[in-house]
């Protein structure tokens, strides 16, 4: 196995690909604010406290989900095939916990994980692991380097709310949801001046009454150094929105917030 990775390694070398292949990755951390809301009927439950303080609802509660920092790392590669596309990879860590008074009951979150009575004094620990994948084209006109192509952003996540129901009773729910997010997916990056240059990203789907939307917009500053990579710094802004519908139950999931990160050009 190892002979024949050399070998295809040499005649990559041979025809020039070696080159030409770009690896870039890299590691940041991204302030998580979240907002949003599952709902069914009137009975609606904010992720957010300050939403449901305002709501004046009398079946509305919250599980006051606070922000957090919590980290990402990626992977990209482009390489000079013809037709295939290039590949980019990112793992980002979704983890927050949050206290509530009140939790409205026979709700669904993402129509996965029920919620079938009423809680008070409840404390909420919500935990995602997102696969992001991106198959990608690459343009490079004069003044940008541009990509164009779709992705799946893979939720694996899990939900646990602890509380006392309407009976006097301390409720555990606990359960997990696996949620396939596709996307339409652009990126841009102005040409450097001086070192800096400006990026922005959008990922975008929407089908009937669901949507996902992600947008990032940073400023990049990358060091021309002898060698074989360029190490960098990025800091920016990121908002991602999902919507999903399932049978009656509605919800609305927006995070957002700074971030910084690292990383190197080979």
């Amino acid at each position: 196995m190892i002979k024949k990775f050399l070998l295809a390694g040499g005649v990559l070398a041979t025809l020039g690909f070696g080159t030409l292949l770009e690896v870039d990755a890299g590691v940041g951390t991204w302030s998580q604010d979240y907002d949003g809301y599952v709902k069914i009927g009137d009975t609606k439950n904010y992720f957010d406290k300050s939403s449901a303080e305002t709501d004046g609802n009398p079946n509305t509660g919250n599980f006051g989900l606070d922000t957090e920092w919590n980290f990402y790392f990626y992977a990209k590669v482009i390489h000079p095939l013809p037709i295939l596309p290039n590949l980019r990879f990112q793992y980002t860590k979704y983890d927050t916990t949050g206290r509530s008074k009140y939790i409205s009951g026979n709700v669904e979150v993402f129509g996965e994980v029920d919620i079938p009575t009423s809680l008070t004094n409840a404390s909420t620990d919500l935990s995602i692991d997102s696969y992001d994948v991106t198959l990608f084209y690459q343009f490079s006109p004069v003044v940008a380097d541009v990509e164009l192509g779709v992705g799946v952003d893979l939720w694996d996540g899990s939900l646990k709310i602890v509380g006392t129901g309407t009976d006097g009773k301390v409720y555990t729910i606990k359960d997990s949801f696996l949620l396939p997010l596709p996307y339409l997916y652009g990126r841009v990056e102005s040409m450097k001046f001086y070192g800096v240059s400006f990026v922005g990203m959008g990922k975008f789907a929407t089908f009937s009454d669901n949507h996902h939307y992600d947008f990032m917009g940073a400023v990049k500053y990358t060091m021309d150094l002898p060698g074989f990579a360029d190490p960098y710094i990025e800091v920016g802004y990121r908002y991602k929105d999902i919507k999903g519908v399932k049978s009656d139950n509605e919800t609305i999931l927006k995070t957002e917030g700074i971030f910084a990160e690292v990383g190197m050009s080979f």
